[in-house]
């Protein structure tokens, strides 16, 4: 764990004292503060914020809880309580407090709640860092929209490099998919699920469980009744979409028209 910034603020010098003290047997603890009040106490994390604070109650000019509201929601650090008040424990809870220190506390208490503070601010740190994590996955799917332009085909001990934009269908055969071009078709070893991630949605359109078309190939698109569309394409030959696809096809023929 990083350090954790911490600050001290209690109008009684000698509790600030004791927990200085205490606090200072933790490396893992850093104190930025130690103030006599809750406007000092606002002040200094104006100049450096912090995770963690010590925090007294009945204090002169601002008490804890006024400090705390200073905050925009869910800006806050986290605090622990320390008073010699009993009074204030439910509100103190209220306000998401980690712990309430009763005075006179012993060292052993002190530091389980000194633990409990670790805790909370350890597993912030962590959702902040899986939040971090699924922005870069996210980032990299993104970037990943830029789609192949080329197939790389090997067939019989020859690679073809296949334009996209020369494809005019594809099928899917068995274990392989059927490319066809105006001059010849190749057939590729590939799922017909893994080549529509390869190809841009905009461009190559499901229309039935086995072909994609290219939609600057399609000459024309009618619906033929019983669910299906026939697409004609720029080589001549027809393809029939599934019934399954219906509702997509005329979605996606009406936006055509209307662009």
């Amino acid at each position: 764990m990083r350090n954790i910034r911490t600050i001290v603020v209690d109008d009684e010098p000698a509790a600030r004292s004791r927990v200085m003290r205490l606090l200072g047997t933790d490396p893992a603890i850093r104190v930025v503060a130690e103030c006599r009040n809750g406007a000092e106490a606002l002040e200094a994390i104006r100049q450096e914020p912090v995770d963690l604070m010590y925090l007294d109650i009945q204090m002169p000019q601002l008490n804890g809880f006024e400090v705390i509201n200073r905050f925009p929601a869910g800006q806050a650090p986290f605090v622990v309580f320390v008073t010699a008040h009993d009074r204030y424990a439910l509100k103190a809870f209220d306000v998401k407090a980690v712990d309430y220190l009763l005075k006179p506390y012993d060292d052993d208490r002190f530091f389980t709640s000194l633990a409990r503070a670790k805790d909370f601010i350890e597993m912030q740190e962590n959702k902040r860092l899986a939040g971090k994590l699924m922005d870069l996955v996210q980032g990299h799917l993104n970037a990943r929209k830029e789609f192949s332009d080329v197939i790389v085909i090997k067939e019989k001990g020859r690679e073809y490099r296949v334009p996209v934009k020369d494809v005019i269908w594809i099928k899917a055969e068995g274990n392989y998919l059927v490319l066809q071009t105006k001059a010849r078709h190749y057939l590729l070893r590939m799922t017909m699920n893994l080549v529509e991630t390869e190809l841009d949605p905009a461009v190559f359109v499901r229309i039935h469980r086995s072909y994609m078309v290219n939609m600057a190939h399609v000459r024309n698109a009618r619906y033929s009744g019983n669910n299906e569309f026939m697409f004609t394409m720029s080589n001549g030959q027809h393809v029939l979409s599934g019934r399954n696809y219906k509702e997509q096809i005329a979605t996606l023929l009406t936006a055509r028209e209307g662009s």
